[in-house]
């Protein structure tokens, strides 16, 4: 007997469905207990189907990650409209995307720090195409951004047009972006090693916030 085919539908729905499955244990295990066959056990399946729909754990354990951004999206969408110039709107960005990130740290680590198996842009947009939803009501810039993968062409969108509002050179810039996300990212694996919470979020934006400024001279 032939293998069953699924229609497009019902193959996005085993994909929602292992996701889910992913994020719970996730949630609940922690992101390096996330494994092929926990998720094949919650979801009753075969630990060889996903790899149907998967080409490997890592990029089914970003998806599930990626489920972290939604609120940091909604947020970041919400208050855009009130920022009146380029700088406003990139140190906006920042300082909601730092919150985010400092509260899941190992979540944010995993998805833009890690080398993935396949491009993460890949992985994003074959995210949002099983879960659109999560950019509804989300346009512009915004929506644009989203759709980027690495972290470096994250910020690098919405920091080109805020420096060259500032009169920044591109090359200044880029070298400037560069030193934001590596300094960011320092950051956030300070706090992965801080399992008790010690270095508290809000010190730590702090921080990013003042990079970003001294940074760009603003």
């Amino acid at each position: 007997m032939g293998r069953t085919k699924y229609t497009e539908e019902e193959r996005n729905q085993i994909m929602i469905t292992f996701i889910r499955a992913a994020k719970e244990i996730l949630e609940t295990e922690g992101i390096e207990n996330v494994s092929i066959r926990k998720v094949a056990n919650l979801t009753g399946m075969n630990s060889a189907t996903m790899y149907l729909y998967f080409p490997d754990s890592d990029v089914l354990v970003t998806m599930a990650s990626m489920g972290y951004l939604e609120k940091y999206c909604r947020a970041l969408s919400a208050d855009m409209p009130k920022m009146q110039t380029p700088q406003e709107a990139a140190l906006h960005t920042w300082e909601v995307f730092s919150r985010y990130a400092f509260e899941s740290p190992e979540i944010f680590y995993h998805i833009f720090y890690t080398e993935h198996s396949v491009p993460l842009s890949e992985i994003v947009d074959e995210y949002y195409r099983l879960f659109p939803d999560q950019l509804q009501n989300i346009g512009g810039n915004v929506r644009e951004m989203l759709h980027e993968g690495p972290l470096e062409e994250r910020s690098w969108k919405i920091l080109r047009p805020a420096a060259e509002a500032s009169g920044m050179s591109e090359q200044d810039a880029r070298i400037a972006n560069d030193m934001l996300v590596a300094y960011f990212r320092a950051l956030l694996e300070d706090r992965c090693k801080d399992p008790d919470g010690m270095l508290k979020s809000a010190q730590l934006c702090e921080k990013m916030k003042s990079a970003l400024i001294f940074i760009m001279n603003w």
